[in-house]
């Protein structure tokens, strides 16, 4: 089967309404309480293992820090004020309770690598979630096969090497070298971590990337059976595609109905 180019010049309005602040120290709080949201956002949709996962955001009054969760503290539980600023040393500057001032030294040593490599990059985000661990095993690049995968066209890498738990520099840096300046990379026997101007973005293209790992599993399973592989789409129209889906403003658009139900649905508490 062969799919052609559409040639139209309608494009999608992706535009959402931008919010002002007054001063950085609003903005924080601002920054602070949609990554909050965005832990029950990714709770909400069941992508979240004990205490495994973390997603942060560069803090707009030092963007030498971000902010990240504490410890072993619940996904669905996630309040602004719970979230810890730390410095790309390593050391709790502020936030936080008294009695939750450890965070995921794996969070430190990853995200603290592409926040320094990445200017672009306001927040990154990483979980454990089953398909995209299930398809990191395959040590292989995304299949073009729906029209939503196209949104990684040319903006997706794969890490080879896994060296256990990361703990070590050397191994983040390997990290942000596979990463580039894409928006996602897939971890080989580990999983998913991808990367935004937003954390909206950011956590977009990680729902997306998990959800695409999973139409391919039960792709090639239903395919297996048929003798024949799945279609892929075509370089152009992926390439055409996204143009259309993977940028940063259409991320930050998919996503805004998860935080709008997720916030909705909590009342608020995220902010507290």
């Amino acid at each position: 089967m062969v799919i052609a180019t559409p040639k139209a010049s309608i494009s999608f309005d992706y535009s959402l309404p931008r919010p002002t602040f007054s001063s950085k120290l609003e903005e924080r709080e601002y920054v602070k309480e949609r990554l909050a949201l965005a832990y029950r956002v990714l709770a909400h949709q069941g992508i979240c293992e004990g205490a495994s996962g973390h997603l942060t955001s560069r803090d707009p009054v030092d963007p030498s820090s971000f902010w990240v969760n504490p410890y072993g503290l619940h996904f669905s539980l996630m309040t602004s004020s719970d979230l810890l600023l730390v410095s790309h040393a390593g050391v709790v500057l502020s936030g936080g309770h008294p009695s939750r001032q450890k965070y995921n030294a794996a969070a430190w040593v990853i995200h603290s690598a592409i926040h320094s490599a990445r200017p672009d990059v306001q927040s990154v985000v990483h979980a454990h979630s089953p398909s995209g661990k299930a398809f990191s095993t395959l040590g292989r690049e995304l299949p073009m096969y729906t029209q939503d995968a196209a949104a990684f066209w040319g903006d997706l890498g794969l890490y080879h090497h896994h060296g256990g738990v990361v703990l070590s520099e050397d191994e983040s840096g390997q990290i942000v070298q596979a990463l580039g300046g894409k928006k996602a990379v897939i971890l080989q026997n580990h999983g998913l971590l991808t990367v935004g101007g937003c954390i909206e973005s950011a956590l977009a293209w990680f729902m997306l990337l998990e959800n695409e790992c999973k139409c391919v599993l039960a792709a090639e399973a239903a395919a297996a059976m048929t003798g024949k592989p799945p279609i892929s789409l075509t370089p152009e129209v992926a390439e055409f595609t996204c143009r259309e889906t993977g940028t940063e403003e259409a991320g930050a658009f998919e996503a805004s109905p998860f935080f709008d139900l997720v916030e909705q649905g909590c009342g608020g508490a995220h902010k507290r």
